[in-house]
């Protein structure tokens, strides 16, 4: 998978990335990548130690992401900006043995003309640790093979065309999957990352409207800022993916009518990235799912018992396929073949088309009823005065819990209407019994 190699034999002096500090060539990164492995095998390090990095965008954690498999060492990818009690927890867990943090140029210099002793290519059977939010309890560390990594890359350029004139603008950080992907994808086609260090609404939309990037990956919150600072409208941008949380489908036809085609797409780290993603060739047809899966991905809907449910129920999203990990860094390892079982709801359309209904944990049980929100929130985005809406449960003395809508609310219409609205799509006991009317709803990005 050292596609980084390859690009800078087939064409060295074109961009690999653009960062702050400016352009760096294929041959420059993979000499950076080099100089990383040949440090950590002038220090010690040893095939199959684990070696950490710091995932923020730089030039950096980029060559440190290639060079410490080259070193035959697994590269840990670590968020910087957690809490160091925290971070030591993570470093313990994933039995790191080295964190690569370069201060000034002086590794470049000294190793950039070593070779590890039998240096080479990673072979498939390389490994990427990647720690997931932790939403839900202590965040876990996920292991990615190279093999994952191929076959993801493999199924996302087949469906988005990814080319060599690809500029794919990265605002999402390198110690998620999101990030890492856009690394891993960009390589493989020998085009150009965009790297940025943070996320500012105001230098995306200019990158974008200026014609320097034509593709973007954002989750939903983002593409909403870099709206509201310039409604556009854009041109020469091939694709945005939006994913890493719901979209509003308001939202999405706000970007198409701008310029901007935004692809939802479904992912998560245990799958190296996407699962599924509508493709832009189908926008039309496939707005409001996440698209088919992707070549080489299987996907099934299964209810309580683990048996799949007929097209169009929803029910638990089961996927399987080579981008599945083999498991959890402390848990047991996944047969190959083994459908994973995600934490998320969904259904399948006659067509295969994937819908994501919300997190299965997220489920609300009221009077013995259970009410996936995310079902509540597709029904009611359909209503012409909702802009926004977040679906929770509450406490209930009598109903142990009851379903409460957040309406972010066109004041031209009133809450009853959107209640009768929902009595009209929702089964009885799916209909909220709460309303509150807010000014924003904020969502962060949550992966894996």
């Amino acid at each position: 998978m050292d596609w980084l190699h390859q690009a800078a034999r087939q064409r060295p002096d074109h961009p690999a990335l653009d960062a702050a500090g400016g352009s760096i060539s294929y041959a420059e990164l993979d000499g950076l990548a080099a100089a990383v492995a040949g440090s950590l095998a002038a220090s010690g390090i040893r095939p199959g130690q684990r070696v950490a990095f710091p995932g923020i965008g730089s030039p950096a954690a980029a060559a440190a992401l290639w060079g410490i498999p080259r070193a035959g060492a697994w590269a840990v990818a670590i968020d910087p900006r957690l809490p160091p009690a925290e971070s030591r927890r993570r470093l313990r867990h994933a039995g790191v043995r080295a964190v690569w943090d370069p201060v000034g140029d002086g590794w470049r210099r000294r190793h950039r003309d070593h070779r590890p002793e039998g240096w080479g290519p990673p072979d498939p059977d390389a490994r990427i640790v990647l720690f997931t939010s932790g939403t839900l309890g202590p965040a876990r560390a996920v292991l990615l093979t190279g093999g994952n990594v191929a076959a993801s890359a493999a199924g996302s350029a087949e469906r988005l065309g990814t080319a060599d004139d690809d500029r794919w603008l990265c605002v999402l950080p390198l110690h998620h999957v999101g990030g890492l992907s856009i690394l891993w994808r960009m390589a493989r086609a020998g085009g150009t990352v965009v790297l940025e260090e943070r996320f500012d609404p105001d230098r995306v939309a200019r990158l974008l409207k200026g014609g320097e990037v034509t593709a973007v990956s954002l989750v939903p919150t983002m593409l909403r800022r870099v709206l509201d600072a310039d409604p556009g409208p854009y041109r020469g941008v091939r694709a945005v993916l939006v994913g890493g949380g719901p979209a509003d489908p308001d939202l999405l036809r706000q970007a198409a009518d701008a310029g901007l085609p935004a692809l939802q797409t479904y992912g998560m780290t245990e799958t190296a990235s996407q699962v599924a993603t509508v493709d832009p060739g189908a926008l039309a047809d496939e707005a409001g799912t996440a698209g088919k899966p992707l070549g080489g991905v299987e996907v099934r809907i299964v209810d309580a018992g683990g048996r799949p449910v007929p097209r169009g129920a929803t029910g638990r999203i089961e996927v399987r396929g080579a981008v599945v990990s083999p498991g959890d860094l402390d848990g047991p390892e996944r047969p190959p073949g083994h459908w994973l079982v995600t934490g998320d709801l969904g259904s399948l359309d006659r067509d295969c088309r994937l819908t994501v209904a919300g997190r299965a944990d997220d489920v609300i049980v009221t009077g013995g009823e259970n009410v996936p929100p995310g079902v509540v929130e597709a029904a009611l985005r359909l209503h012409p005065g909702v802009r926004d809406v977040r679906v929770r449960g509450e406490d209930d003395a009598e109903w142990g819990r009851v379903v409460v809508a957040d309406l972010v609310l066109d004041p031209r219409f009133a809450v009853e209407e959107v209640a009768r609205f929902a009595r009209s799509r929702l089964a009885r006991f799916q209909v909220p019994k709460r309303w509150n009317v807010v000014e924003r709803i904020e969502r962060t990005w949550k992966q894996g």
